[in-house]
C-alpha cells in the first residue's frame, strides 16, 4: 500500500473515534503542522503521521458530557488529570487495534502507542519524533481554526486564551520550528482580535 492511501485509510479508521469529542478537524491541523515539523526538523513519518492521526482516538471511550472538564485553559485538578490520563491509555490501546489491522510493524506501533499514552501528561519527549507529536498537537489552539474554535467550546474571551497562549509559548515546545510557528500564529492572532475590537468599537458608535 502506497503511503498516502495508508494515510488516508488511518484517517479513516480514526473518524469514528474522532467524532465522540468532534476532533477530525484538530486532527488535521495537527497532521497539517507535522508535515511541516518533518520537514524542518526531520524525525520518521512513519511514527509521527500515524501518532498524530490516533493521539485523540481514546476521548471515545469518555462520555460527552464530561469530557469538558478535561480540557483546556480551565481544565485542572484531580478529576482533570483522571479523565485525561484514561484518554492517553485508552487511545494508545485504541492506536495499537487500528495500525494492527494494517499489519503495521510491530516495532513502530509499540513506539506509536507509547507516545500516545503520554502526549499530553508527559512533560518530556522521550525521542525527536515525541516532541513532534506533542509540538504539532499543542500548535493547534495557535492556528487561525484552533484558536477561535477553542474560544467558543472554552467559551473565553479571545484575549484572555491569548494571553494563555502567549504566557506558556515559550515552554511548552521541543522543535525551534514549532515555536517559530507558535509566534508567528500569535501575531495573527493579535491582529485579528484588534481588527475585532475596531468593529465592535465601529459597531457602538454608530
Amino acid at each position: 500500500m502506497e503511503w498516502f492511501e495508508f494515510i488516508c485509510r488511518l484517517f479513516e479508521k480514526a473518524d469514528p473515534y474522532l467524532a465522540v469529542r468532534g476532533d477530525m478537524g484538530h486532527t488535521k491541523v495537527s497532521y497539517d503542522y507535522s508535515l511541516i515539523l518533518l520537514q524542518h526538523e526531520g524525525g520518521s513519518k512513519r511514527i509521527v503521521e500515524p501518532a498524530v492521526i490516533l493521539h485523540d482516538v481514546g476521548w471515545s471511550v469518555l462520555e460527552p458530557e464530561v469530557i469538558s472538564a478535561a480540557f483546556g485553559v480551565l481544565a485542572e485538578g484531580e478529576e482533570a488529570e483522571r479523565l485525561n490520563r484514561i484518554h492517553e491509555t485508552e487511545g494508545a490501546a485504541i492506536a495499537k487495534q487500528i495500525l494492527r489491522s494494517f499489519d503495521y510493524e510491530l516495532g513502530l506501533v509499540e513506539q506509536i502507542s507509547a507516545i500516545i499514552s503520554r502526549h499530553d501528561s508527559g512533560e518530556n519527549a522521550h525521542s525527536l519524533e515525541e516532541g513532534l507529536v506533542k509540538d504539532a498537537d499543542k500548535l493547534w489552539r495557535f492556528s487561525r481554526t484552533g484558536y477561535w474554535e477553542e474560544t467558543e467550546r472554552q467559551h473565553l474571551k479571545p484575549a484572555t486564551l491569548f494571553e494563555f497562549l502567549e504566557l506558556r509559548c515559550r515552554e511548552w515546545f521541543f522543535s525551534p520550528t514549532a515555536l517559530r510557528l507558535a509566534e508567528e500564529e500569535l501575531v495573527r492572532r493579535r491582529d485579528e482580535i484588534t481588527a475585532l475590537r475596531s468593529g465592535e468599537d465601529g459597531d457602538t458608535q454608530h
